[in-house]
């Protein structure tokens, strides 16, 4: 048993009973959004020991995310919020390999590390980007911890493979009305709600403290934990979180291990090294849309259709994410079938491919 005495960073942990600092240190975290709750649930993973973090955000630092946000510097303002995160992280936690991916969530981490990741963090402040993560982590069977704030408070809530996913029990009708998430360097149209940092960090501590729990194997509450931090510090048990799924909600679609093909392909390589890896009446299709090469019907007409796309046109450019799971789908049976890009090494999954 450690005592006191032990050295070494993580000696304290190690007297908590449950605790495993091997098990923390071999986990990978996708933390999606890096403003002010992703910065205090990345903080406190790393801090933890968690071996590798994946922080996926398309936006830049703004002066507004100063006063929230503890990785950022006044310097930072206009550089990518992933990796500013992700080297102030090499200072903090040295030992965390932290990977920045500037990019919106389906052109930023692909079907796979979702799927292989030991806890996918929703940090997000909007509906529709809740909706589009609850998809894919559906499709991936992935845990999905979701965490949200407001003025004085927040809540928290995880979503199992297989069980009731963030969307379940939400009116249909509201999940796919568009709610763009607020640019934090954008023009401000509309006043984004109010938030400060002791909120911030009280979520994110306890959104970070359940990704712990879990990564360890140990049981965190089955109902939607509400924070108030205006009523009082004790978090109130919400709703709960049935174990099983709503049979109405339209976002139980999940990938069967047996229909994905393996690749020796990355999102480096172009849409004609992919065709050469289908069958010539196979259509592999993106989960984006793209500018069809060609397009004369409309400057905005896009498309799925990778064989519409110019064949030396690289995946990444049309908005594939590394280690990707794509849709091949046979027009004449409207047959469908999986393939998975494994030719992603994590160093050139790492921004700028």
């Amino acid at each position: 048993m450690a005592t006191p005495t032990d050295e070494g960073r993580f000696a304290r942990h190690r007297l908590i009973p449950g605790w495993n600092q091997d098990r923390l240190s071999a986990a990978t975290v996708v933390v999606v959004g890096a403003g002010a709750l992703g910065n205090a649930v990345v903080q406190a993973l790393a801090l933890a020991g968690v071996g590798r973090l994946l922080v996926c955000d398309p936006d830049v630092v703004a002066v507004s995310n100063l006063s929230r946000c503890p990785l950022f510097l006044p310097s930072d303002v206009g550089r990518p919020k992933a990796e500013t995160v992700a080297r102030a992280l090499s200072r903090l936690a040295p030992d965390t390999a932290t990977s920045a991916r500037v990019a919106p969530l389906v052109s930023g981490v692909g079907l796979a590390e979702l799927r292989d990741a030991d806890l996918v963090v929703s940090c997000l402040d909007s509906r529709a980007a809740r909706v589009e993560l609850a998809t894919r982590c559906n499709l991936a069977s992935a845990t999905m911890l979701d965490g949200g704030t407001h003025e004085w408070g927040g809540q928290v809530s995880v979503h199992p493979p297989g069980g009731r996913c963030w969307a379940c029990g939400h009116d249909r009708s509201s999940l796919f009305v568009p709610d763009s998430p607020h640019s934090c360097a954008a023009p401000v149209r509309t006043l984004p709600e109010g938030a400060s940092a002791p909120v911030s960090l009280l979520v994110g501590a306890w959104l970070a403290n359940y990704a712990v729990r879990l990564l360890l194997g140990l049981p965190v509450g089955s109902r939607l934990l509400r924070v108030d931090a205006a009523g009082g510090a004790v978090p109130v048990a919400g709703r709960s979180l049935a174990e099983h799924p709503d049979p109405g909600c339209p976002l139980h679609e999940r990938i069967e291990d047996a229909d994905v093909t393996r690749l020796p392909l990355s999102a480096r390589d172009t849409v004609g090294e992919l065709l050469l890896r289908v069958d010539a009446d196979e259509e592999p299709l993106t989960w984006t849309g793209f500018r069809e090469a060609g397009s004369v019907r409309s400057p905005l007409a896009t498309g799925t259709r990778l064989r519409a796309a110019s064949p030396d046109t690289r995946l990444a450019r049309l908005g594939v994410a590394p280690r990707e799971i794509l849709t091949v789908m046979h027009p004449r049976t409207s047959g469908l079938r999986y393939v998975e890009l494994t030719g992603e090494t994590a160093a050139a999954a790492e921004v700028g491919r």
